[in-house]
């Protein structure tokens, strides 16, 4: 888990000075797709490369590839194994809570809107599962 979260943070990995952590920092930047089990479909996967499903470790390459442009990981690579089990990890977490992802049951992130379909679980009572705080604690969890 050490290693995947150092990977996932890793702007040497990118040809363009990018991390997985650009796109998901605090966790942010993941769809509601990213609590379905492996294998699903993934817009990105499906608009840029044609993939209509992937597994964990593909949507790792995939993003490897676009947007961070470099080259794939060894398929059979400790790198890759720890990034997998790294964002597993991750995705268990945030799969536990509707509102942290984007699209999710609570909309764009936001569970005290007005229209919020999670207030009869008041997500806000107690603390925003939502904020950038609580994303950062659910991926620090995951190390």
């Amino acid at each position: 888990m050490a290693l995947g979260k150092k990977l996932f943070n890793d702007t040497s990995l990118s040809s363009n000075g990018l991390s997985c952590a650009s796109c998901h920092n605090d966790g942010a930047g993941y769809n509601a797709t990213f609590a379905k089990a492996y294998p699903h479909s993934v817009a990105m996967a499906r608009d840029m490369f044609g993939m209509e499903s992937v597994h964990l470790d593909e949507m790792i390459q995939v993003c490897m590839v676009q947007p961070m442009a470099a080259q794939p990981l060894d398929w059979s690579g400790e790198e890759l194994a720890a990034l997998t089990a790294y964002m597993a990890k991750v995705q268990k977490q945030l799969a536990a809570n509707p509102c942290a992802l984007k699209g999710g049951k609570c909309g764009a992130c936001n569970p005290c809107a007005g229209k919020n379909p999670c207030a009869t679980k008041n997500p806000c009572a107690t603390k925003n599962p939502c904020s950038v705080s609580a994303g950062k604690r659910l991926a620090d969890a995951a190390a």
